[in-house]
């Protein structure tokens, strides 16, 4: 039986795999981490990993709010893990950044300590769209279970802000207030947005703790980016094999990476500025960016590729009429929609070529060793679209441009939604139940269901009463419906899965500014 990998094992491994060059069992905690799924433990953990050479006791105590399985795959392997880079020259990394993990469920007390401790310097997030339980006017979303419940009960919250504001709490009282807050998820604004759910929640509960958090605590905001395939069996298998060491949860990475982090910190951080990091002070223009040109036609291609009957994003993008999609979309309505902000963007910023990032993004999803699959990218819909496509389709509506491609993405979310209402699947989506039980009272008709989406206002906002993003919307369920092969006419009215998609289907989709 193969061994586990951990400190011990290490030694067994290959030269041609990277090892950790730090003292792993010396060197201490100096982060706290929210949320270590796989885009942490191949984004900030790998960058912390890199920069734990120059020292400093910066190694993280990774903290999950609900799920106790990555604390149970690790805990055999010292919380090693190897990340593969997966490219026409592949690398294998075995991380060490990860010294501690932890479940809310079954180490309240020690999360809490952490967060408290004079040692952290900086806590991190990656805690998706909803785990800032914000409403759509980008208020804390009182409403909102956990919220509700953390208000009641605040000394053992359930939710991500409520254990901040109980850390922050306890530190104010100690008089730690060299801590920064940092959110690394693909929200715009991120750390503006998590300062104020943090804030809006401290205020409902102690107003000098919200006055003190706003005086003392930095937020800063951050652009992230680097596809992160979720784990798969065969993905394991390779890896052990490379290894000869057994682990349980590696992960894989392309190999473009790049996380940019406001330069507005409470106090000191890891060395991740000599590690490929970059530090602005004006972070918007990069996530703005990044959000509508990767994020935006990221989601496009999962709700169209789908309907295709396609399973990742290479598959996705060797259809030519959805490569042709996705040029299109990106030249005509996505980075037009960014080109005013860049003619007027500061020194760090001007001269960010974007069509040179838009056709970079076309080759990253062209990459025939990543297995990204379009079900994953489709999670959290309602989540998502907002920040990806609906900002863009603002923009473009108020310069009066383009919003054709937008729309059908929109479209094709909503017809994804009714696919798998009709075959009564899970969505994975914090509106779950309410998406299928509209699709189910509509009888599954597509045009029916779309119209009660696009009126949900804590989704899409103002777009709720727009007359114009409305229509064209419904156009576009239409014209999918009309283009697509199904198995019989009758299906194809209530919008089930597509098998083709031809390239005169793009002409009609497109249409006019």
């Amino acid at each position: 039986m193969t061994k586990p990998l951990s400190i011990s094992t290490l030694p067994l491994l290959s030269d041609s795999v990277s090892k950790p060059n730090y003292d792993l069992e010396a060197t201490g905690c100096g982060i706290v981490h929210i949320g270590p799924g796989a885009f942490h433990r191949a984004h900030q953990a790998y960058y912390t990993e890199k920069a734990l050479v120059y020292g400093g006791d910066w190694r993280i105590h990774g903290v999950s709010m609900r799920s106790a399985s990555l604390k149970e795959a690790l805990s055999t392997q010292d919380n090693l893990y190897a990340l593969c880079i997966v490219d026409n020259e592949p690398e294998t990394h075995i991380i060490g950044a990860i010294k501690t993990l932890s479940t809310l469920a079954h180490d309240r007390e020690d999360i809490v300590a952490a967060l408290v401790n004079k040692q952290t310097k900086i806590v991190t997030l990656t805690v998706t769209e909803k785990g800032y339980c914000l409403n759509a006017q980008g208020h804390l979303d009182t409403d909102h279970p956990d919220i509700k419940a953390d208000l009641v009960t605040p000394e053992t919250p359930v939710s991500a802000v409520g254990l901040i504001v109980q850390a922050l709490a306890q530190r104010k009282q100690a008089g730690y207030a060299d801590i920064t807050i940092i959110s690394c998820d693909n929200v715009s604004d991120n750390g503006k947005k998590l300062q104020k759910a943090v804030t809006e929640f401290a205020n409902k509960t102690d107003e000098s703790l919200g006055q003190w958090i706003t005086e003392n605590i930095a937020f800063p905001c951050t652009m992230v980016d680097s596809i992160t395939p979720a784990t798969e069996d065969s993905f394991k298998a390779n890896v052990a094999a490379e290894l000869g060491l057994t682990d349980n949860w590696p992960i894989q990475r392309e190999a473009f990476t790049q996380w940019v982090v406001e330069d507005n910190f409470s106090g000191p951080r890891p060395a991740w500025d000599k590690v490929g990091v970059t530090f602005t002070h004006d972070v918007s223009f990069f996530e703005k960016a990044k959000l509508r040109i990767l994020n935006g036609t990221h989601s496009t291609l999962a709700y169209i590729g789908l309907l295709l009957g396609k399973e990742t994003v290479f598959d996705a993008m060797r259809t030519p009429a959805i490569k042709q999609l996705i040029q299109t979309m990106l030249k005509e309505e996505i980075v037009p929609s960014l080109c005013s902000d860049n003619e007027h963007a500061d020194s760090g910023t001007q001269d960010f070529d974007l069509n040179a990032y838009a056709q970079d993004i076309v080759k990253r999803y062209e990459n025939k060793h990543i297995r990204h699959l379009l079900s994953q990218i489709a999670w959290d819909g309602s989540q998502k679209i907002p920040f990806r496509i609906l900002d863009t389709v603002r923009d473009n509506l108020k310069a009066k441009r383009n919003i054709d491609l937008l729309c059908s993405a929109v479209a094709a979310w909503c017809l994804f939604v009714n696919n798998k209402a009709r075959l009564n699947e899970t969505i994975t989506d914090p509106l779950d139940s309410m998406l299928r039980a509209t699709a189910k009272s509509v009888d599954f008709q597509a045009i029916e269901l779309a119209k009660k989406l696009l009126s949900l206002e804590t989704m899409f906002a103002e777009l709720s009463v727009n007359t114009t993003f409305k229509e064209k919307v419904l156009e576009k369920v239409n014209q999918l419906l009309s283009i697509l092969s199904h198995e019989n006419s009758n299906e194809g009215q209530q919008g089930s899965a597509p098998t083709t998609l031809t390239e005169s289907s793009l002409d009609s989709l497109k249409g006019t500014a």
